[in-house]
């Protein structure tokens, strides 16, 4: 929990300082590289947070495979190595985008389904997520077969499950609700 309180102001500040240097695009392109890098390479994760790896060793490291980002994310790189926080890159670079998304005016639609969604669906359900939010809105869709069938929607803190393994435990627990009331 503190790691994400943290995580959240570092993306504040960094957000902040790229706006009143006129660098908000540059830095945006570096966390996207950043994140991009991270959601693809799991051993990173876990190198990043490891405990026994020295931090020496993760700025290192971090600033060979980012050597092409911007002096104002190099100031960050070594901003959490200062402060024994080169673990929350990853959460950093996470609240970021999430901050910069909604500083101009975006939002990201996450769609779960089992399958991908076709255009129409797609153009269907911005439609209809529209009269909700005045924001542009992105979809992004998230492959998950384990639901089964049907969706999930999630837009910011809000989330519609609609998807089958969804009314399957809802069943599920009606009737255990159901058997343990009749005993």
């Amino acid at each position: 929990m503190k790691s994400n309180l943290a995580a959240n102001r570092y993306a504040k500040a960094l957000l902040s300082y790229a706006i009143d240097n006129n660098q908000i695009e540059i830095v945006n392109n570096d966390i996207q590289k950043i994140e991009l890098t991270f959601i693809k390479n799991d051993e990173l994760n876990i190198f990043i947070k490891s405990r026994i790896i020295n931090n020496r060793v993760k700025l290192n490291t971090i600033e060979l495979i980012f050597k092409d980002c911007s002096l104002l994310t190099k100031r960050l790189f070594v901003l959490l190595y200062k402060n024994n926080r080169i673990n929350l890159l990853d959460g950093i670079s996470k609240n970021f985008l999430s901050l910069y998304n909604a500083f101009q005016g975006k939002q990201i639609l996450v769609v779960t389904s089992a399958a991908p969604l076709d255009q129409e669906i797609k153009k269907e359900i911005l439609n209809k997520v529209k009269k909700f939010t005045n924001k542009k809105i992105t979809i992004e869709n998230k492959i998950r077969k384990s639901i089964i069938g049907g969706f999930i929607l999630r837009l910011g803190d809000i989330e519609y499950n609609a998807s089958f393994q969804n009314k399957l435990n809802d069943i599920k627990q009606k009737f255990t609700n159901t058997n343990l009331s009749t005993l």
